[in-house]
């Protein structure tokens, strides 16, 4: 299995603090038959202590010798959205994943920006794939999971954390997650692992819950036939969603509104 979003790299965020817990994480997640992981720590607009990729590549490199043989590392960055997000591409201060043209984009815990729509397709317009995470997890999304759907359809990716999909992000996360499933709106499944003890980096009980819903090989795509495709940086071939039975009044969709005003 491939990782494509984790926190492992010590001592950058509020991932692993120290080598320890990193190497413990490595450990864990090789046993648990990850293969390949990327370290995406946050990456926040503005702030002056992100990490420049400069920094990202050599801790990953620094960590690659610590960990040895049995996982291999990759590097990578979590990127908050802002309204200046495509500007930000190019820079010293986004790393995509594996140095590809795939990014992971976060949106606040509570909403989902206004601008969102508009944002993401202009890194799509750089040739900049980028995949949202944890949806499920956003407040606004568990009450109206249609907006993910809304947003595929605009080219963004979809990936869920392994520990909503098993139940342990509580029942409201869950549920998104599973309704996203069966709805063919999920792309990835991964850890979002930030420490060895309680979100360790175990994707195979995400996996096998995800197979229940959609079945082995589906599960299997999300965990490592499309987290392949995005380290190789190749092109990802997925199936339309199932549209969610929540459209406006008027017919028009949430983020239709939105291009229209």
């Amino acid at each position: 299995m491939i990782d494509i979003h984790s926190h492992i790299l010590p001592g950058v965020d509020d991932g692993a603090r120290s080598l320890a817990e990193s190497l413990k994480m490595a450990e864990i997640a090789a046993e648990d038959g990850i293969e390949k992981m990327v370290c995406t720590p946050h990456m926040f607009n503005g702030l002056s202590k992100n990490p420049l990729v400069s920094d990202v590549e050599q801790r990953v490199d620094e960590l690659q010798r610590a960990i040895g043989e049995g996982l291999t590392v990759l590097p990578g960055n979590e990127v908050h959205f802002s309204i200046d997000i495509a500007n930000q591409v190019g820079t010293t201060r986004i790393c995509t994943l594996n140095r590809q043209n795939y990014m992971l984009v976060e949106f606040p815990t509570l909403t989902v920006p206004r601008s969102a729509p508009k944002r993401l397709m202009q890194l799509c317009a750089l040739g900049i794939h980028p995949i949202l995470v944890h949806p499920e997890r956003n407040i606004e999304i568990q009450s109206r999971p249609s907006l993910v759907t809304e947003l595929i359809g605009q080219g963004i990716l979809i990936q869920v954390t392994a520990m909503s999909v098993t139940g342990r992000f509580g029942a409201a996360a869950k549920l998104c997650a599973d309704r996203l499933l069966k709805h063919r709106s999920v792309h990835f499944i991964a850890t979002d692992a930030h420490r060895p003890d309680k979100r360790p980096p175990i994707l195979s009980a995400a996996r096998d819950a995800a197979a229940e819903i959609i079945g082995a090989d589906g599960a299997r795509r999300l965990v490592v036939d499309n987290p392949l495709v995005v380290i190789e940086g190749r092109p990802i071939t997925v199936e339309p969603p199932t549209p969610f039975d929540s459209e406006s009044p008027s017919g028009t969709s949430f983020f239709g509104r939105l291009f229209s005003r």
